[in-house]
């Protein structure tokens, strides 16, 4: 997440969030939604519905009168209830987030599922991604089945990079 935030607060010119719609899967903790509220963004921050209650608590502490739209908290269980949550009809994200989403769990089919989900043709995705195990390198391969995928940003010492990715074939040069 820090990885993210970093990279959005220094290329705030490159990326500009000021009135655009982002979503985070996976949010945590909420930091980089809040980052994303103080850069201007309209933010839904999404995770399980056990971990919303601390979630919105940190957003409100760190958002409330300070960002321009006011995040809201929505759940999201990857893979279920998508189209009921997140309808493809009325939901646009200019930008959909994700920060160290990817690890060792049961859930990596409904997380491609998700992305899948969620992006339209012109949704920019910015994914932070600590790579632990082999599995991680199965996901990003089957991920670059729907999208085309960028490294922006690596940090070896640490095996964190950071990804951006579009719909496959809307990625400009």
């Amino acid at each position: 997440a820090l990885v993210l935030c970093y990279f959005l607060e220094t290329n705030s010119k490159q990326c500009n969030l000021v009135d655009k719609n982002v979503i985070e899967i996976g949010a945590g903790t909420g930091l980089v939604s809040i980052v994303a509220s103080l850069l201007g963004a309209y933010v839904t921050a999404t995770d399980l519905p056990e971990l919303l209650e601390n979630l919105q608590h940190n957003i409100l502490q760190n958002t409330k009168q300070k960002c321009k739209h006011q995040p809201c908290v929505k759940e999201l269980s990857w893979g279920i209830d998508l189209e009921k949550n997140f309808p493809r009809s009325s939901c646009h994200f200019d930008y959909l987030m994700a920060a160290d989403v990817v690890y060792h769990h049961p859930f990596l089919d409904e997380l491609l599922l998700t992305f899948d989900h969620l992006c339209k043709d012109d949704t920019v995705i910015l994914w932070a991604m600590k790579f632990r195990l082999e599995k991680e390198n199965q996901f990003v391969d089957r991920f670059q089945t729907l999208f085309d995928l960028e490294m922006i940003s690596n940090f070896p010492s640490l095996n964190i990079a950071l990804y951006k990715a579009m719909r496959k074939g809307r990625m400009k040069a």
